[in-house]
């Protein structure tokens, strides 16, 4: 597996960018959300569990990709989906990652689902792969935009490998931030993360500007509001959706 390195002068000028639109505020929120993601853990697992792979009562809704799936996309994916979840609780991260790499035909969710309750049970070792963080398909996303020679992630090799890459990289993207000094109002354990939404944010409204006219930019939510979303913490929905959904089992 090929190393990656971190360009900390892009990471510097994306950084400039976006920090003059994040409100005083909104770091602190958003560790705290992030923190209040990982401690309802088990509950989001006993939701899981509950479910006994019902496609109806998955809890869908705790990652952006699959909060809005039809319905006969949960119905054929509900079995590969229960079992993720319920490998990455067990902690056995060779036996998940086997299941990922043998699942054929993947749907665009998958990964997003998957390294998110990876994530959940490992968070200070296992990244949360989301789309926006790393497209494989196209080989776009925050994570590329920060790496010396983005050539070193292959999109033909098993999930697994680039996941070990995504990993390395953020480790690495945590200790370029604190050398560099930056975003020290973030808690090391979500500095990453927070990171690379502010990055993959300063991407989309660049590229938006290109492509649209000043009348239809005007119109785009707040850049704070569109990192909350690439963080899966929009008005807290992450937690209170999971919170009403338990309600309900």
């Amino acid at each position: 597996m090929n190393g990656v390195m971190i360009d900390a002068e892009a990471l510097k000028e994306f950084l400039d960018k976006a920090e003059p639109f994040i409100p005083e505020d909104a770091f602190g929120s958003w560790a705290e959300q992030l923190d209040q993601r990982l401690r309802s853990a088990e509950r989001q697992f006993g939701l899981v569990q509950q479910s006994g792979g019902d496609p109806e009562k998955l809890p869908w809704h705790l990652t952006p990709a699959t909060r809005r799936l039809p319905a006969a996309e949960r119905e054929r994916g509900a079995e590969r989906a229960y079992a993720l979840a319920r490998l990455a609780e067990s902690g056995n991260g060779q036996h998940f990652w086997e299941f990922v790499d043998s699942w054929e035909e993947r749907p665009k969710w998958a990964l997003e689902w998957a390294t998110y309750w990876f994530y959940l049970a490992n968070p200070e070792r296992a990244p949360w792969w989301a789309r926006w963080l790393y497209n494989p398909g196209n080989q776009t996303g925050a994570f590329v935009l920060l790496l010396d020679d983005p050539r070193v992630m292959e999109p033909r090799v098993p999930p697994s490998q680039q996941y070990g890459q995504i990993a390395q990289g953020m480790g690495l993207l945590g200790a370029v931030l604190e050398s560099i000094h930056r975003l020290p109002r973030v808690p090391d354990s979500h500095r990453p993360l927070i990171c690379l939404s502010l990055v993959y944010a300063v991407y989309m409204f660049t590229v938006t500007s290109w492509r649209m006219t000043t009348e239809f930019t005007q119109v785009l939510p707040p850049f704070a509001r569109v990192v909350e979303g690439l963080l899966g913490i929009r008005h807290g929905e992450g937690v209170q959706l999971e919170q009403r959904e338990s309600q309900k089992l």
